[in-house]
């Protein structure tokens, strides 16, 4: 839902737009802001719209009480807060947004492959009858995070496709092969798959 075209201030500065528009993409890739129509306009009204739904969640509970204060600031000081926003969802798992998100690009029997689990349990997780286990969660929390981070270079058939494409910097593997089983976030490999979604959206 974000096509961004254009900015408005406090977001005029290149630096902090950028800053902005990648939090944008990471709290909708991660289901923790849902725009309610194709946002085309970077303004504050968006911005504090993302933060409030954030809050509901528990992530970055005061970002929204706090922006006016920074926004007023230089644009390097307000660049870096909103990196401390982003910092803060990168640290904070909410399975209960962020696998009915994946569900709704992925499907069913691909999160539960791309999160090691089987089909049934994840199932039990999205209907709320089961808890998620921390490590499961910790899971789901890493692919939100790679998809978070193509979201502004890739449409959501791109994204499934660029989970599927074999990649020398992988030594051939996709990253689908990696991020299969009950692999662990602290994986060197998985690093390397996230710092390619990194590299991948520029």
């Amino acid at each position: 839902m974000l096509r961004l075209r254009s900015v408005e201030p406090p977001f005029a500065d290149r630096d902090v737009a950028g800053q902005a528009a990648r939090l944008l993409a990471e709290a909708e890739a991660a289901g923790l802001w849902a725009p309610r129509s194709l946002i085309s306009r970077l303004d504050q009204a968006v911005f504090s719209e993302a933060l409030e739904s954030m809050a509901e969640t528990g992530v970055a509970p005061n970002a929204v009480i706090d922006m006016p204060a920074y926004a007023d600031k230089d644009p390097q000081g307000f660049g870096d807060w909103i990196g401390r926003v982003r910092e803060s969802i990168a640290a904070s798992p909410v399975p209960e947004r962020e696998l009915p998100r994946l569900d709704t690009l992925f499907g069913i029997d691909r999160v539960a492959e791309l999160i090691g689990v089987a089909g049934s349990t994840l199932r039990r997780y999205l209907a709320g009858t089961r808890p998620v286990p921390d490590d499961v969660a910790w899971r789901g929390h890493v692919v939100v995070g790679v998809v978070g981070a193509l979201a502004g270079s890739y449409n959501d058939r791109g994204v499934r496709r660029w989970f599927e494409r074999p990649r020398t910097q992988l030594d051939g593997r996709a990253p689908d092969q990696i991020l299969a089983g009950a692999w662990s976030p602290d994986s060197p490999d998985v690093a390397r798959v996230v710092a390619l979604a990194a590299e991948s959206a520029g």
